[in-house]
């Protein structure tokens, strides 16, 4: 929660990046590190940001030598995930990887597409509306997948009208960009300056879902059979 707190100040004084190492803390505790890992990591990107030493490590180590480290950090978040949450909220965890799978395959996909030098608005049929849907899924990845999981979560328990919350909370937020952004950057808006009637439509895919789950917890449960 710290940690957490901190990246929220940073944001909050124009910091675009997250800036403490609050992933993987199971594995960096299981090999000896302490609370002073976290505080002279941000010393050092700190003091790097500085006197402008980050830019000298980052061309001299190799990206084979990064790409591993990343591998392994993302494999122990991804147990964490499993092994941290009640074995029956797993389909919660699972449906809330989705956002940021879209995001990675989209932000591939770009890639791919500015190295061949084609433009999004040259593309045609389907392969056009997958880059587009991948795009919409993933703006906002983070959030979208904390709604996801809480509210799949919640369901799981019955908890219908806090399900239901967090599904009317996703329609608020698409209609300002915070998720499945349409602006070309992925970017904040206000729904009356934009022209696209996608964020009106997600919204209502979201109040319609809500709606319906808190709605389920009105109904009256049959009584058990015996």
């Amino acid at each position: 929660m710290t940690e957490g707190f901190c990246t929220l100040a940073a944001g909050l004084c124009g910091g675009v990046v997250e800036s403490t190492p609050y992933i993987g803390h199971p594995a960096y505790k299981a090999m000896g590190a302490g609370a002073g890992y976290a505080i002279a990591t941000g010393l050092f990107v700190g003091l790097g940001g500085v006197f402008g030493y980050l830019p000298f490590f980052v061309d001299w180590i190799p990206a084979a030598a990064v790409a591993p480290i990343l591998i392994y950090i993302g494999i122990e978040v991804v147990a964490q995930a499993f092994a941290a949450t009640p074995a029956r909220h797993g389909p919660a965890v699972s449906l809330a990887f989705l956002p940021s799978l879209a995001f990675l395959v989209g932000l591939e996909m770009s890639s791919l597409l500015s190295a061949t030098g084609a433009r999004l608005e040259s593309l045609g049929g389907e392969m056009a509306e997958t880059v587009r849907t991948l795009s919409l899924l993933g703006n906002g990845f983070i959030i979208s997948a904390l709604l996801w999981g809480a509210a799949t979560a919640e369901l799981i328990d019955q908890r219908f009208r806090r399900s239901g919350a967090y599904f009317l909370a996703g329609a608020v937020l698409c209609l300002f960009g915070v998720i499945h952004s349409p602006a070309p950057q992925g970017t904040l808006f206000l729904p009356w300056r934009l022209e696209s009637p996608i964020p009106f439509h997600f919204a209502l895919a979201y109040g319609i879902a809500g709606l319906t789950v808190a709605a389920a917890g009105w109904l009256a449960r049959e009584p058990a059979a015996g």
